[in-house]
């Protein structure tokens, strides 16, 4: 029989419940009839005391009157609902009975007691059946010093006691069975709410699926984060750990505050809010991540969110990398290509002049090509170890003189050696060129952007500087991710550049100093020692 866990612990909690008001049904019965016998015993005393006590009743007694003792009884067990009322003599022959029939016949039952001068009770198989009686003696004037002249017993059938435990039976069968239905409800109840956090999963089905989840959970290679309401971080797995620098990721829920863990703030703030994301990206520490955040769906695929919070975390460092490279090689095929096309164009050009007699031109010519562009065309083709940001800049030459911006190159001979891999080298030049040429092409003229790589004793400099309006004063910190004044729609996305270059000159121990009048960046980052020969 297939059983969900609902399923399982509904049936668990109903025979909880059931055997609660069975046990609790019979330890009322139990009571009832120990009480009922304790009843039975006090009523049955106290009526022997009374007529041991009284001076009539042993005046009767010892003339053995029993056509005056005999309807005196009769009225006691109608007016106290006794079962019977003996009055005998010392020697045990009845004086009264219930049954007339009886007077004059031995008592059935103890009393010695009673002879001795003691007061007792008793259950005894009599004529009328098992009994509780009480067995008084009865002295001379009813008192209690006086000679025993008869004994009386008071006594009530157990008959008779069951018949009023049965009269309030109903009461517990009817308490029995309320709490038999509440049990009925709360089955219902346990049942629904455990179907709602598992599901119609068998216990084996839900093992299997935790396995398999914890499985997955810590296999994933992309980044995986559970908030609840709160905005507390419950669950992660290994890659959100090492993406956001959070503790090594255990089995079961945690309770983390995202603010007090050492990621970038605009991410805590998100985590913490719950904020939604689509694709969102987001610079911490040296990663670059790709975000997403939703509100957390219930097994239905509804959407839950008093559950929390979900989110994913994709690494976009190795991409951001990859795509540096890209531009790079990019950058120096256009160069190549450019500098083959005019080179040809030259020749061309060249061949005519010195066909048509034109010396003089054809030599001003070749001493005009031989200036900045051809120095830096020829370390390009060198063995030079910064060659990719050489080209990175002759590249940005044909781009400038597009955008009517005139762009001066001032790179130190020989290159200096920047401390940089070539996709960080890209990202940081490219990226300082790419918005001094921004900004200068939305400026007034003259436009221009200079751009300089030097070393200064134990730094290697890269300086641009530009004829723009500057940063935006509305931008509290224009290298932070997201600070931009570009449109939303703006290639390349918005604010995630300079947060790029910040993040890498940080990360390998260099600094940045911004001046305004003109616009100017200096990048300064620690030169490379040159080894030594031996």
């Amino acid at each position: 029989m297939r059983l969900s866990v609902g399923g399982r612990l509904a049936l668990v909690s109903l025979g909880v419940v059931v055997l609660v008001a069975g046990v609790l049904a019979a330890l009322l019965s139990l009571q009832l009839s120990d009480s009922g016998q304790r009843e039975a015993e006090k009523v049955t005393r106290s009526v022997a005391e009374t007529l041991a006590h009284e001076p009539d009743v042993a005046v009767l007694a010892a003339a053995r009157d029993s056509d005056t003792l005999q309807p005196m009884v009769e009225q006691i067990l109608a007016e106290a609902d006794l079962s019977f009322v003996t009055i005998m003599t010392p020697d045990g022959t009845r004086i009264t009975h219930r049954n007339r029939s009886e007077i004059g016949e031995p008592y059935l039952g103890s009393r010695e007691e009673a002879l001795a001068g003691n007061t007792f009770t008793e259950v005894y198989e009599g004529t009328l059946g098992p009994s509780v009686r009480t067995i008084a003696p009865i002295r001379v004037g009813g008192g209690e010093n006086g000679d025993i002249i008869a004994l009386v017993s008071v006594g009530v059938t157990l008959g008779a006691v069951q018949q009023d435990i049965a009269a309030r039976a109903p009461l517990i069968v009817l308490a029995s069975a309320a709490i038999v239905g509440m049990g009925v409800l709360g089955a219902l109840y346990v049942r629904r709410s455990a179907r709602r956090v598992t599901g119609s999963y068998t216990p084996g089905e839900l093992s299997r699926l935790v396995e398999s989840y914890e499985t997955v959970l810590h296999s994933l290679r992309e980044g995986l984060v559970v908030t609840d309401r709160a905005g507390r971080i419950v669950l992660y797995n290994d890659e959100a750990a090492d993406l956001l620098g959070l503790p090594p990721a255990t089995s079961g829920q945690v309770s983390l505050d995202p603010r007090e863990v050492e990621m970038d703030a605009g991410l805590a703030d998100a985590i913490a809010t719950g904020r939604r994301m689509v694709e969102e990206t987001v610079v911490n520490g040296d990663r670059v991540l790709l975000v997403n955040q939703e509100e957390a769906r219930d097994l239905s695929g509804r959407r839950a969110p008093e559950r929390g919070r979900v989110m994913t975390l994709r690494d976009r460092s190795e991409l951001q990398a990859l795509l540096g490279e890209l531009e790079g090689v990019r950058t120096l095929s256009d160069t190549l290509r450019s500098q083959t096309h005019e080179h040809g164009n030259r020749l061309h050009a060249l061949l005519a002049l010195l066909e048509l007699g034109r010396v003089d031109e054809a030599r001003r010519l070749i001493v005009a090509s031989t200036g900045e562009r051809q120095d830096l065309a020829d370390r390009l083709v060198s063995d030079d170890d910064d060659a990719v940001v050489v080209a990175l800049l002759l590249g940005k030459l044909d781009e400038a003189a597009e955008r009517g911006v005139r762009l001066d190159i001032d790179v130190a001979e020989p290159t200096p050696t920047l401390p940089l891999v070539a996709a960080e080298a890209v990202t940081v030049v490219g990226n300082l060129v790419d918005n001094a040429l921004d900004a200068a092409a939305t400026g007034p003229e003259p436009r221009w952007v200079r751009a300089t790589l030097r070393e200064n004793g134990a730094d290697v400099i890269v300086e641009v500087v530009d004829s723009g309006a500057g940063f935006d004063p509305r931008l509290d910190d224009p290298f932070a991710f997201g600070a931009s004044t570009k449109t939303a729609l703006a290639p390349g996305g918005r604010g995630v550049g300079l947060a790029l270059v910040r993040d890498i000159v940080a990360a390998r121990g260099g600094t940045l100093q911004v001046t305004a009048q003109p616009t100017t960046v200096r990048v300064f980052l620690p030169a490379v020692a040159e080894a030594v020969a031996p």
